[in-house]
């Protein structure tokens, strides 16, 4: 049986967005990969306080991605030191797991911090990362050219962070949720 190529697309997602789930399904359809784990950081080194706590982001991320096939919600950096570093869960998927085809998926706007995550040269020597097109003016940097793929993606405007200020607010963010993260969010009183 032929090994399956691997996407690993991590974040906080507090909470997942359609912009999420856009993303995720851009990753998925670029040809690239024959699968995509969610990994919901428990311990984001680049937050230091989130809304939501860590189950409450894995069960929406859980019920968002549902019906998207071949979309595996990962629970692995549960049990990795922290804080969660990104090269940890790449050591991880390949030295543990034995998966030798592993992309690393992320936004575009994620590369303009991409020199500042811990080993960020690591991450390049063990994967090629694979990046969404998050802005229409978006250019891959020089030093990335040969270590990542830009893949087709309708950009979706919509952030985590306005999200939140719109749910604390009291507006409506529905168009930009998951029926089922709407529903959550709701049942369980978050964001308010």
């Amino acid at each position: 049986m032929e090994e399956k190529r691997i996407g690993l697309f991590g974040g906080s997602f507090d909470p997942i967005h359609l912009g999420h789930i856009a993303i995720l399904k851009s990753f998925l359809y670029s040809g690239y990969i024959d699968e995509v784990w969610v990994l919901v950081n428990p311990n984001p080194p680049h937050k230091h306080v989130l809304d939501a706590n860590y189950s409450d982001r894995l069960r929406m991320v859980q019920m968002a991605t549902k019906d998207i096939n071949e979309c595996l919600v990962s629970r692995i950096e549960e049990d990795l030191p922290t804080p969660n570093y990104s090269y940890k869960t790449i050591d991880f998927v390949v030295d543990h797991l034995g998966y030798s085809e592993v992309f690393f998926c992320l936004g575009s706007d994620s590369i303009e911090s991409f020199k500042t995550w811990k080993y960020y040269e690591k991450i390049l020597d063990r994967v090629m990362l694979l990046v969404a097109q998050r802005r229409a003016d978006f250019k891959l940097p020089k030093y990335l050219k040969s270590k990542a793929i830009v893949v087709e993606h309708e950009l979706v405007a919509v952030s985590s962070t306005d999200l939140r200020e719109k749910l604390q607010q009291g507006k409506s963010s529905d168009e930009q949720l998951h029926s089922s993260t709407i529903e959550y969010i709701s049942t369980h009183n978050l964001y308010r």
